[in-house]
């Protein structure tokens, strides 16, 4: 119980591998993406811009940490009210955890809590990677379904990447005709 309060005290946040001081947070989120947990917004790219910070952007080669007061400001963060606490922008990010603090830890939707120990996450811009836009934004049952046959299929090893890829735009083809 109370795990993430004083989280401020229990970590050390680096940003370029400059420390930075943190004000009061029960969370803190690493992001390089404009929305998570359902659409969240955490940057608060809809806000005004707040001084020594620039606008987030997937393609910008930057990743960014932001803090959160508790659930209460995550509330107000998932409805658009308010936006993290910006705390960093760089190209890579590092997080020590205090040896003697058993800390929850969430990284990619998987949570696990940092037992005692040392714990240092080190995460860094590596590479670009680009994105096809979503296929199924106003896809049909029907598509919904060859689409899910495919992923099933590529999942499996049924097909190959180039097979799934020619079909999907054989699909799309299809669909938008």
């Amino acid at each position: 119980m109370g795990a993430c309060r004083n989280m401020h005290q229990k970590i050390k946040l680096f940003c370029n591998d400059k420390e930075i001081a943190l004000p009061y947070i029960e969370g803190l989120t690493v992001i390089n993406i404009t929305s998570q947990a359902g659409g969240t917004d955490y940057w608060g790219n809809h806000l005004p811009e707040i001084r020594g910070f620039s606008h987030q952007s997937i393609s910008d080669q930057v990743i960014e940490a932001v803090g959160v007061s508790g659930t209460l400001h995550i509330g107000q963060c998932m409805i658009g009210l308010d936006g993290g606490l910006r705390l960093c922008q760089g190209n890579s990010i590092r997080i020590q955890v205090d040896p003697k603090q058993n800390v929850p830890i969430q990284i990619d939707g998987e949570p696990l809590m940092k037992q005692d120990g040392i714990a240092t996450i080190d995460i860094k811009f590596d590479q670009q990677v680009k994105m096809t836009k979503q296929v199924m934004s106003n896809a049909t049952a029907m598509e919904k379904k060859c689409y899910d046959v495919i992923s099933w299929a590529r999942e499996k090893n049924h097909i190959t990447e180039e097979q799934a890829r020619i079909i999907e735009n054989e699909l799309a083809k299809k669909f938008n005709t």
